[in-house]
């Protein structure tokens, strides 16, 4: 009976199972702080996704198609973070309000949901280069338990980078498979779908380092199969965003935007402040707020590299050599020496160096597992086990570093909050403003702060407002006694997609003084001088139309993906 066990055990562990149970141990492990009710996820950038998810889950539950405006902000105007910023992390987190919880824990379980996801596709791309599950694991586990993550997860909140982490391996698996296995995949497609919906500046810079990828393997792109999948791939990402790209350069063109006022979101101080140390990357101290270290173990396994050299097979040497100088460019760029701050506008716009370490947690966990798998004799599941034990071990004091007094209750921001005369330069709901049209920026505390609830009759107009409602981003009203044209101020922040209707015609809108929704009202259109006035957001025609073409681009993918898998596994009968 106990040797029948046994070996059940022993066929148990000898099947791929282990290495993902061993993965989804190591992340659960990262997400233990996350269990402690205790714990501040308001920190940092923490308040501004919990009041997104607020937001976007009152727009929804209010019926509109698309959660763009959250109608509970800025002083109940509206404020849109959906609109600018990547949807992933307003909309995935709620799928987990089906369980009726509390945001706090719906956040909390989106972040191990990711830290989960992020070694499987950091586990399936290594698999995909070294042919070795073992290696494969191995680097998945350095990955997940980078001590970078601490930052984003636990100082930071930073969700959104944090989610990204998912999607960088499975982009490298795609341009992987097409350029150096010259075959179809559509896992690059997959992967910047989710990385554009996720966090644009880490999109950016993946795409850069991508771009870089196919310049070392150049000749790779005199095949016309190579060129198609690359050019089918990218064509099915663009109609895939649609829905959140073509919105957000319609407000480009529309007026100007804090978040598109330059040097607005290059913060040039931050750029210098929170550069790195050289130090810092062996060694954190207990007065630095946040961890830019390497981790031990995955520093001894960049070490090893000269023994390991000349054991690597050719088959992936190139791609060996390339990450493990990106890796050691892009920590070089962290550093107190390096001009960050002098480099273009548009590599700026990171705000933070320290961003870059996302990068280096991903090169240097392929080529520190490689070393190790490679240095080892016979290296095996147990030398994974011994590895991933210490990595665990040297995390352990960084725990001092997270906030364990929470002083914040989620019941505090439902109905937002308030902007007053006082308020700073950071406010719960809407960060530092940046989603402000400039003109309502300007005029936030003089304006905004004071400005009653209510249409607005300006330039001297002797009409009435009577009977107004307003729900959300519906609202009616009639304005009355109207002798001559009027314009009317609505008590909306200037967003494109709202419907306003005077008298069952739909008329646009234009910005006022204030940043808000202005409307005419033209006399000719008034029955004996009254106007009846509706209001509803639905989104733009161009934004409803891409959300058609988005969901169909994703159906047709998931058709080509499922012709693809079929036709190797016909290939491989």
């Amino acid at each position: 009976m106990i040797l029948k066990l046994k070996e059940k055990i022993k066929n148990i562990l000898s099947e791929t199972y282990v290495n993902y149970i061993l993965i989804i141990i190591a992340a659960l492990a990262i997400c233990m702080p996350l269990t402690n009710s205790k714990l501040n996820i308001y920190r940092d950038d923490g308040v501004q996704h919990i009041c997104r998810l607020i937001g976007t889950y009152q727009t929804l539950t209010a019926g509109e198609c698309l959660p763009m405006i959250m109608s509970n902000l800025c002083n109940n105007f509206g404020y849109s973070w959906n609109i600018f910023y990547s949807p992933i992390t307003a909309y995935v987190p709620l799928l987990f309000k089906i369980f009726n919880l509390t945001f706090v824990n719906c956040l909390k379980l989106f972040m191990l949901m990711i830290i989960i996801l992020s070694g499987i596709t950091m586990y399936r791309f290594v698999l995909k280069v070294v042919k070795n599950k073992t290696i494969a694991t191995l680097a998945a586990i350095l990955y997940v338990l980078a001590p970078y993550r601490i930052t984003d997860m636990y100082i930071r909140v930073a969700v959104a980078e944090l989610a990204s982490f998912v999607f960088i391996p499975m982009i490298f698996n795609g341009l992987y498979t097409i350029i150096n296995e010259e075959k179809p995949s559509f896992l690059l497609a997959w992967g910047t779908i989710g990385l554009i919906l996720t966090h644009t500046v880490v999109t950016l810079y993946t795409a850069i380092l991508c771009a870089i990828y196919l310049l070392i393997f150049i000749k790779k792109l005199k095949n016309k199969d190579v060129i198609k999948s690359l050019i089918l791939n990218l064509l099915i990402t663009i109609l895939a965003t649609s829905f959140y790209w073509v919105g957000l350069i319609q407000h480009y063109l529309a007026t100007s935007y804090e978040v598109f006022v330059p040097g607005r979101m290059e913060v040039a101080n931050k750029l210098e402040i929170y550069k790195t140390k050289f130090y810092q990357l062996f060694y954190t101290s207990k007065e630095q707020p946040m961890i830019y270290a390497i981790g031990l173990v995955t520093v001894i396994g960049l070490v090893l590299t000269p023994i390991a050299w000349r054991k690597i097979p050719k088959e992936y040497k190139k791609t060996y050599m390339l990450f493990l100088l990106l890796g050691i460019i892009l920590t070089i760029m962290t550093l107190t020496f390096f001009p960050f701050e002098k480099l273009p506008g548009i590599l700026r716009m990171i705000q933070f160096t320290f961003r870059l370490f996302e990068f280096t947690s991903f090169f240097f966990a392929l080529i520190a597992a490689i070393n190790y798998g490679l240095v080892i004799k016979d290296f095996k599941i147990k030398d994974v086990l011994i590895l991933s034990f210490l990595v665990l071990l040297l995390l352990v004091p960084y725990n001092e570093k997270l906030d364990y007094n929470i002083e914040s209750d989620e019941n505090r921001l439902i109905h937002g909050v308030k902007v007053t005369e006082h308020t700073g330069r950071i406010h719960a709901g809407m960060a530092s403003m940046e989603y402000l049209p400039t003109k309502a920026f300007k005029v936030l505390n003089s304006y905004i702060a004071n400005r009653e609830d209510v249409p607005i009759v300006i330039d001297g107009s002797s009409a009435k407002i009577e009977n107004y409602q307003k729900f959300g981003t519906n609202m009616h009203f009639e304005a009355r006694k109207i002798n001559e044209d009027t314009y009317i101020e609505l008590p909306y922040i200037y967003y494109l997609g709202y419907r306003i209707n005077i008298n069952g015609k739909d008329v646009p809108y234009e910005e006022s003084e204030n940043g808000f929704i202005q409307v005419k009202i033209d006399t000719k259109s008034c029955e004996n001088g009254n106007a009846n006035v509706t209001v509803k957001y639905t989104g733009t025609n161009e934004m409803l139309i891409c959300t058609i073409i988005s969901v169909i681009s994703i159906v047709i993918l998931i058709i080509l993906e499922y012709k693809a898998k079929n036709c190797k596994q016909g290939n491989g009968n």
